[in-house]
Formats: C-alpha cells, structure tokens, sequence
C-alpha cells in the first residue's frame, strides 16, 4: 500500500532536484568570463518506482512514480575538438616565437644612419661605403691629412656599426635564453600540477564524483603546455592520463618528470635541455622548439655572418695596408686591430686545456710560387678541404680549380692574392666543433697544393695539413705565408689600430717597389703617389665574401634580405596558424562557452519547475491537513 506521505516525498525529490539545477545554471552564469570553464548540463531522471514486477507485489495496476532526481552533473566539452587544438597550438606557438624574435632581427639591420658624430652607429651597408668612399678621396688626395682624418672618422662609424649590430644580435640571443629557462621552468610547473590535478581526479571518480572544475583546470594546464612544448596525450586508460614529449614521457597519472638546464661551453654558455637521466630533449615544435632554433640557428648564424665581414675587411684592409706606405715612410703596419686566437708564433695551441699544446690554428695559408689564373694546370690529383674531397684534372685551368674550392662547401675561399699567389682562408662553421676562422685539414694526393701552388711540403696523408695536430705548420712550404686564425667573435673588438688614430700618416696610401728582389717592396712611390689606396678602395667591388661569389654590397643585400624572407616566412606561418587557432576555439565555444539566453531559459524552465511542485507540495499538505482534522 502506498504511504500516506508518499506526495510529500515525491515533491521533496522534485524541489531537491530543481534546486540543484538552479545552482548548475548559476554556476554557469557565474563563470561566464572565466578562461578554460565548460558549461555544466544537469541530467534528471525518474526515481526508481515503488513496484516492479513479482508474484509478491500488490495487485495495483501499474508501477508507482516516485518523482525525479538529479542522474549527474556533466560539462559540455568535444574531445576531439581538443585534441585538435592540442595538435595545432605547438606549431601556433613554434611561429609564434620565430615571428616575434626575427622581427627584432630586421629591426637590427634597418636602424637609421647617423653620420654626423662618428661614435653613433649607421647599418652596416652604409657605414662600408662611407669607408670605401673616405679610401677613394685619400686617393684623389693622398697627401692631405684632412681626407685621411675623414677616413679615420670613417673608419670609426664602420667598426662601432660592426661591434652595435653584433651586440645588438647578442642581446636579442640572451633574452632568447632567458625565455628558454622560464619556459622550460613553466613546463616543470604545469607538469606538476597537473599530476596532482590527475591524482585528485582520480580520487573523485573513485567515489562517484563527477570532478567537472578539476577537468577544466586540467584541460586547460594542457593547452597551455601544448603550446609550449610538442605534447602528446594519452586516455587509453581510463584510471590515468599521459603526456609524452616527443617519445618520452612528461606526467603520468600522478607521476611526473622535471626538465633539467645544463650550460654548454661550447654554445657560449647557454642552457640546453635534458631528461632526468640526461638524455637531451628534442622538442619539434612548439615555443621551446622555435626559440631553441632561434638562438642555435638563426641568431646564431647572424653573428657568424657579421663576424665574417669584420673579419675579411679586416683581413683584406690589413693585407694591403701592410704593402703600402705612410707619409711618414713607414710600412708593414696594419689599418685594423688583430687579435691571434693564440699567441705562439706558429699557431699552436691547447684546445683540451691540459696544459700541452695539441692544436695548430691557422687562418690563411699562402703559396709560394707565382700563378695565372687562365693557366691550365696539366696535372691531376684529389684534394681533401676541410674533409671535402675535390678533384682536378689535367684541363682544369686555375680558375676552374678555385671555383671548385669555393663551391665544395668546405667553408674555405681560394683565391690569387694580391702577389699572385694562390691563398686558402677558412669561412666560418657551424657546428660549433672548433673555433671559427681555422683551416681543419688540408691534404692533396696529387701535385697541385705541393709543386703547383707551393703550399704543402709533401703529397698524401702523411704530407696532410691538419689542426687537430701539434706543430703542423711544418707541413707547409718554408717560405708559404700564412697567418694564425683570429680571436673569437671579431666583430666585438673590430677597431682601428692605435697608432693610426694618433697619427694619420701612418695610413698607407702610397704603393712602393720592391728593389731587392725578396718580393717584399722596401722603397715607397712617395707621398704623391696613390696606388695602394686605390687598391683598397677597389675591394668594394671584388668578389670577397661567400666563397669568393660575392661583393661585400651583395653580401650586404644577402644578408638582409635572408633575414627578411626568414621573417615573412614567420609572419605568415603565425598568421596562418592563428586563424587555425581561432577558429578551432571559436568551434570550442560554440560547444562549451556559456550562452546567456540557454542559461537565462533555463533558469525560467527550473524556476517554474520549482514553484509548480512548491504549490504540488502545498496541496498534498492540505489534503493530509484534512485527512488529520477528521480523524
């Protein structure tokens, strides 16, 4: 039989259960502006009903409905949707960052000029021309001072040009790392809480608990490391969720791993990424991914490219300057500062740091005898450039040859110096493995780089040039000339020599003779005289740079214009993968954001609901009121 207050429990049930779905939609409305909330939907169902069928039931027709209840509480979300939004935002943010820091790059270069003080800085173009130009007026007029103090004024823009853009690119290099550390220290941070996040969200749903704001907090923590880092995520099991970067994983269930920073020497000192048991971590894509490849790769290069013209105009200038006289009669002096990369007369030195000298670092080596370019060279053989293997045959002429160095990306330039002499100089590298600006092997197994050009002493391995050996320069012909490789970073410390900022007359304009018959010229021309200036002006338009296929103006325009279209590049990879972003959350919102007019319905539906099993519950409180009364 059914029980007197069987109504009165019904519409307890009924005013319980509105009730919840009230605070559901203020919950909602509540978190209207809240980043990462999904809406909640309640779910009603009927109670289960008094009778079922059985022999022992009463003879009733029908079940009895025992009124409504609240079946869960769940939010609103597309997995699928979020995955996609997890798969896309690694490559939003690896753009992101690559837009971002090589703009600052093009900024670099596209500083305006100032010419009028000659401690301001101008674009690096520029400030050469000014220099090739002020040579040029020495030349017209070698005997007046006020033209050389113009060149050395000249020769000041140039070199603070050269020592602001390389610091300018170190500076964009260090903020670079420092992003690094505080990304790397966010991914620790997100990888921790969301452990705890998956720890306490297993606790709920062992009660029963449907965990919906713990979700949403976990969801969004893997947005944010998605964007950061290549994030892979696992919910093959239920009981616990995974995240892997690249193979390796980051957080599983209530576990997780912490990334470690470890300097690197031979990266100037800046952190690179590793696993807890020290394997390095290889992101491929996200921002880690994009920063790391703008300071190890593009910045990285931009100041080996700005170290390669300071030091082939300095390499260059010197070269000449040192054939030429002052007014003052001198000669052999150089125009630019030199700094050996060690100060043995031979180029030995101690790579490994254990006190013995292991290494022989040397920049250029030039031959001994005397070559025309348009000669053919009659013998054959096989040389070995800095572990590139480049062959010549009895046709080739000279100039054949020398284009075949100079193409074989070897990071060397060939070419017939100033005596007529054949001269290799080493580019700089990429790898990191040993300084730039040294020649790492040289070795030839015919005749060309030993009776030819008179560089090498002897044919073959054992008669091979290599600066991973002691002592090499026994190698090379007794009377070669060559020149030890240069202090790191030359840009740095580019500067004009001391003694000629004090005393212009020590700027070789002047050509000379050589009477003794040494190949060194010991009587100068005289002080009218202009050739070696004008031979130094003249380097503006010989092709010096990039394996001797470029001008320094067209190297110039290489330059800027690499970084240029690596930055349009960037920019419209962002621009695309922004509006992949957006619209993906925008398909997001559609599904999960509150909707003001849905939650405003649904507050009226609920409302109503109530106050119609309020007045359900008044009624059947009467009617027990008059059941009791008559009895």
């Amino acid at each position: 039989m059914i029980s007197t207050f069987h109504g009165i429990e019904m519409g307890k049930r009924s005013l319980v259960a509105h009730t919840q779905a009230m605070n559901v939609t203020g919950q909602n409305l509540n978190n209207l502006n809240t980043e990462g909330y999904s809406r909640q939907k309640i779910e009603l169902q009927t109670f289960s009903p008094l009778y079922i069928p059985g022999l022992s039931r009463e003879n009733t027709p029908g079940q009895i409905g025992q009124g409504v209840e609240v079946a869960t509480v769940r939010r609103i979300r597309d997995q699928l949707v979020d995955n996609r939004i997890i798969s896309s935002s690694k490559d939003f943010g690896y753009f992101d960052m690559k837009n971002k820091y090589l703009h600052q790059m093009q900024l670099v270069y596209a500083e305006p000029s100032v010419y009028n003080d000659p401690m301001m800085y101008n674009t690096l173009r520029r400030g050469f021309d000014e220099f090739m130009n002020a040579w040029s007026d020495v030349a017209n007029n070698p005997e007046e001072k006020s033209a050389r103090t113009v060149l050395v004024e000249k020769a000041n823009i140039l070199t603070n040009s050269v020592q602001h853009h390389f610091q300018q690119m170190t500076d964009i290099r260090n903020n670079v790392n420092m992003e690094i550390e505080e990304k790397v220290k966010e991914v620790n941070d997100l990888a921790m809480k969301i452990a705890n996040l998956n720890d306490r969200i297993l606790r709920s749903e062992a009660v029963g608990d449907n965990p919906n704001d713990l979700y949403d907090k976990r969801d969004l923590f893997i947005d944010r490391l998605s964007k950061i880092a290549d994030v892979n995520v696992s919910r093959e099991d239920s009981n616990e969720l995974v995240l892997y970067i690249g193979s390796k994983m980051l957080v599983q269930g209530g576990e997780y791993e912490q990334l470690r920073m470890i300097p690197d020497s031979a990266n100037c000192g800046y952190n690179d990424i590793y696993w807890a048991d020290g394997e390095m971590v290889q992101f491929r894509g996200g921002e880690l991914a994009g920063l790391v490849d703008l300071r190890d790769v593009d910045l990285y290069e931009e100041q080996k490219k700005i170290n390669s013209f300071a030091v082939n105009v300095t390499d260059l200038v010197n070269e000449i300057h040192r054939d030429g006289f002052g007014l003052n009669g001198t000669t052999g002096n150089s125009f630019f500062i030199e700094y050996p990369y060690t100060t043995d007369a031979s180029g030995n030195f101690d790579a490994d740091r254990d006190g013995a000298d292991d290494s022989t670092y040397l920049f250029k080596i030039s031959g001994t005898n005397k070559v025309e370019l348009t000669d053919k060279i009659g013998i054959r053989g096989e040389m070995n450039i800095n572990g590139v293997n480049i062959e010549y045959t009895e046709t080739d002429t000279l100039q054949n040859v020398i284009n075949k160095i100079n193409e074989a990306g070897a990071g060397v330039n060939a070419f017939v110096n100033a005596q007529g002499k054949l001269s290799l100089k080493a580019d700089y590298f990429t790898d990191g493995e040993t300084p730039d600006f040294v020649l790492r092997h040289v070795e030839d197994s015919g005749m060309f780089l030993t009776g030819y050009a008179g560089i090498l002493q002897q044919s073959g391995a054992d008669g091979a040039f290599d600066s991973s050996n002691v002592g090499e320069v026994a190698k090379l012909r007794a009377d070669s000339v060559w020149s030890i490789a240069p202090l790191t970073d030359p840009a740095v410390y580019m500067a004009v020599d001391s003694k000629i900022k004090k005393d212009v007359n020590y700027i070789a304009a002047a050509g000379g003779v050589d009477t003794t018959g040494d190949g060194i010229k010991n009587i100068s021309n005289g002080s009218g005289d202009s050739s070696n200036a004008l031979r130094i002006s003249s380097l503006k338009e010989n092709h010096v740079m990039v394996g001797m296929s470029m001008t320094f103006s067209q190297y110039f325009e290489n330059l800027v214009a690499d970084v240029g279209s690596r930055a349009r590049e960037a920019e419209s990879g962002f621009k695309v993968q922004e509006t992949m972003m957006n619209n993906l959350e925008n398909l997001r919102k559609s599904v999960s954001a509150v909707n003001l007019d849905e939650e405003f319905a649904n507050l009226i539906k609920f409302q109503h609901g109530y106050n119609a099993t309020a007045k359900f519950v008044s009624e059947m409180d009467k009617m027990l009121e008059t059941l009791i009364a008559k009895i």
